[in-house]
């Protein structure tokens, strides 16, 4: 009976053995599969940086800010956008959408196009200096049609002015392909996340307590209206608009003497320009804000 048994359970392991030789082989063939097309991507991307180097360098293309009239730019405030800084890369790599028909074609590319940016910091005068395809062309427009306005760029004297900007933009459809699976990853995590997309308008270096430095070191009033009062107290409001310079102002609680309250106001009213309030969600945009500020006024 004992030898009956080993005879059957030994036939049980040799009848197994092809299934788990199966199993492996499938393994094996998935992990190989996997790593080839690893390897195909990688061969992709190698590629897209092999192109992108080469027409970067294809014409030296003087890319980014330059003055209308030609003179050095040393000195100027360049112009500068709410999420993206000085530096349009991202702008585009990020909000790009791939042209349909040639992504289906895995068709490469780029455009260069210059335009100009008017004193409210605003895209326009768009021409096209380079391309290797009319649909780049058009996504790229697009995008420059859409840019929220900056803050413009300044001359040596803090006056707004119009001046030129070029963009070089590759179409790379593996990269493109990435960059979906990297934003749909981003916005999974962003479900599951509390995110504040706003960044407080600031003067200076941010702090409540320069703001009311900044006052009190130009007030001049005679403490002695005050009576017998100790102090008296007033709030007031500034309005920061989206270009970072105070544009209104307003008494919200008098200090109980007009002069003084009309003093408070020509005083925020000559602020310097304010960093204004930043909203870095989507396409990033510069914004509008109100700041109250109390103001006291000591007997002593």
């Amino acid at each position: 009976m004992r030898t009956i048994f080993v005879f059957i359970y030994s036939l049980l392991i040799i009848s197994s053995l092809p299934a788990q030789e199966s199993g492996i082989r499938d393994k094996s063939a998935v992990l190989e599969n996997r790593s080839v097309a690893d390897n195909g991507l990688s061969k992709l991307r190698q590629n897209e940086n092999r192109l992108d180097s080469m027409w970067r360098k294809e014409k030296n293309w003087n890319l980014g800010f330059t003055r209308i009239d030609g003179k050095d730019t040393g000195t100027i405030e360049l112009p500068k956008w709410a999420k993206w800084d000085y530096d349009l890369d991202r702008y585009f790599f990020s909000q790009m959408k791939y042209p349909p028909q040639l992504l289906a074609k895995s068709k490469a590319g780029y455009s260069v196009i210059m335009f100009s940016i008017d004193t409210m910091g605003l895209p326009s005068d768009i021409d096209i200096l380079k391309s290797t395809h009319k649909y780049f062309d058009n996504e790229v427009v697009r995008l420059i049609k859409e840019l929220p306005h900056c803050l413009p760029s300044r001359d040596e004297n803090g006056k707004r002015m119009r001046c030129l900007y070029t963009v070089y933009v590759p179409f790379l459809p593996q990269r493109y392909r990435d960059r979906i699976i990297a934003d749909s990853i981003e916005a999974e995590k962003l479900k599951h996340l509390w995110v504040d997309w706003q960044i407080m308008s600031k003067f200076q270096d941010g702090k409540e307590s320069t703001i009311k430095d900044y006052i009190y070191q130009r007030l001049e009033y005679d403490p002695s209206l005050l009576g017998d009062q100790k102090q008296a107290r007033g709030v007031y409001s500034a309005k920061i608009d989206s270009y970072g310079e105070v544009t209104e102002v307003r008494v919200l609680r008098s200090c109980g003497i007009e002069a003084w309250d009309n003093q408070v106001l020509q005083i925020l009213k000559g602020m310097p320009r304010w960093t204004p309030e930043t909203y870095i969600g989507g396409k990033g945009e510069y914004r509008s804000s109100n700041w109250t500020v109390p103001v006291t006024f000591s007997n002593n």
